[in-house]
C-alpha cells in the first residue's frame, strides 16, 4: 500500500505553522491538498492538531477538515507521477554497518558503568536489589498508576507509592521474563481486546525507550552516553542490551508519536530498534533477577535536559 503523496508546497506550509491570526487560513490552504491526495479526515485532523496550540480548537480544525472533504478535491498530477516510481528503500542496518556508524559518531569516546555511576545525579543504591526504588521515586508521582509484568500478560498495576512500599518490604518481583515496567503511567482500566494495556491507556507521554540488540554492549553504553538527548535513565537488561529512557514530555499522543518517530529514524543507522516508538512500550525494571543475571540501574536523572556530562577518553 502506497503512502499518500503530500505536495512540496503543502509540506513547506506544514513545516512552518502560522502565527495566531493566520492559522485558519493556513489550515484551509493545506487541508484540501491533503484530503485530495488520499489522507483520511482523521489523519488530516491529527496532522493539523499537532501544528497548533489549543488557541485553535478541535471544533475549528474539524470544521476545516469537513469543509475540505466537501470540496471533493482530486489528487495532484505531480503526485500521480510520483507514485508511478517506486520509492527507494533504505539500506538495511547490519551489525557491521551499525558498529561502523557508531565508531564514527563516537570519535574515540568511551565510557563504562563506573563513569555513568559517577555522572548520575541520582546514585543507584548500595544494594542493587532495591534499584527499583529510585526508578519509581524519580519517574512517577505518588498516585500515578505503574504497570509491572513478571509474566507475559496484563501484569500488576499499583500506584507509585504502593510499588515503593512493596519494594521496601519485599524487593522488586521477578518472574520467567525477569521483570518489565511501563515508564509512562497508565489509567485504571485497560482497553485492549483481551484486557491488556494499550497506547490509549497512557495518561502522561513522558518517556520513550531506546535499545539496540545489534551493537556490542560496550558500544551501546558509549553511544547512549554520548547522544545529545535528555537521557533520564539507563538500565542494564540483564541480557544483551542497555535500555535508555529519553525524556519526551509530549503534550499528547500525536505529538509523542511524531517526535519519537523522528528521533528513531535519525538513530536507525546507529542500530537502534525502530519498534520502540509507542508510549506503552515496556522497559526492564532494575533490581530484579533475569535468569542468572540481574537487571541493574546504572544512571538516573529524572530532570534530564541534555547530554550526559561524561568526559571519556580514547579507546
Amino acid at each position: 500500500m502506497k503512502a499518500p503523496f503530500v505536495p512540496p508546497r503543502t509540506r513547506m506550509e506544514l513545516s512552518s505553522p502560522a502565527a495566531p491570526g493566520g492559522r485558519h487560513a493556513q489550515m484551509v490552504k493545506v487541508a484540501v491538498p491533503l484530503i485530495g491526495n488520499g489522507l483520511s479526515p482523521e489523519a488530516v485532523f491529527a496532522e493539523l492538531r499537532s501544528k497548533y496550540d489549543h488557541s485553535v480548537s478541535d471544533v475549528e480544525i474539524r470544521g476545516v477538515v469537513k469543509w475540505a472533504c466537501g470540496k471533493n478535491p482530486k489528487p495532484s498530477e505531480y503526485g500521480n507521477r510520483y507514485h508511478n516510481s517506486p520509492a527507494p528503500r533504505p539500506a538495511p542496518v547490519t551489525v557491521a554497518s551499525a558498529t561502523a556508524a557508531v565508531e564514527r559518531f563516537l570519535k574515540g569516546f568511551c565510557c563504562d558503568e563506573a563513569d555513568l555511576f559517577h555522572a548520575s545525579p541520582w546514585r543507584p543504591l548500595e544494594d542493587p536489589a532495591f534499584d527499583a526504588l529510585p526508578i519509581f521515586a524519580g519517574l512517577f508521582y505518588g498516585e500515578e498508576l505503574v504497570n509491572v509484568c513478571v509474566e507475559y500478560g496484563v501484569g500488576i498495576t499499583l500506584t507509585r507509592d504502593e510499588w515503593m512500599a512493596h519494594v521496601r518490604d519485599h524487593v522488586a518481583p521477578s518472574g520467567t521474563i525477569g521483570c518489565m515496567f511501563r515508564p509512562n503511567p497508565i489509567s485504571g482500566t485497560p482497553t485492549g481486546e483481551k484486557g491488556g494495556w494499550t497506547d490509549n491507556d497512557v495518561t502522561a507521554h513522558r518517556f520513550a525507550v531506546l535499545e539496540s540488540d545489534l551493537l556490542p554492549l560496550e558500544l551501546q553504553l558509549a553511544v547512549i552516553a554520548r547522544l545529545p538527548l535528555p537521557i533520564a535513565a539507563i538500565i542494564f537488561s540483564g541480557g544483551k542490551s542497555y535500555h535508555a529512557l529519553v525524556r519526551v514530555n509530549a503534550p499528547d499522543a500525536v505529538s509523542y508519536r511524531r517526535d519519537v518517530g523522528r528521533m528513531l529514524v535519525l538513530l536507525r543507522p546507529l542500530g537502534f530498534d525502530q519498534s520502540t516508538g509507542n508510549p506503552s512500550r515496556m522497559s526492564r525494571l532494575p533490581g530484579t533477577k533475569r535468569g542468572e543475571g540481574r537487571q541493574r540501574l546504572l544512571y538516573l536523572n529524572p530532570d534530564a535536559s541534555g547530554v550526559i556530562p561524561i568526559f571519556g577518553g580514547a579507546s
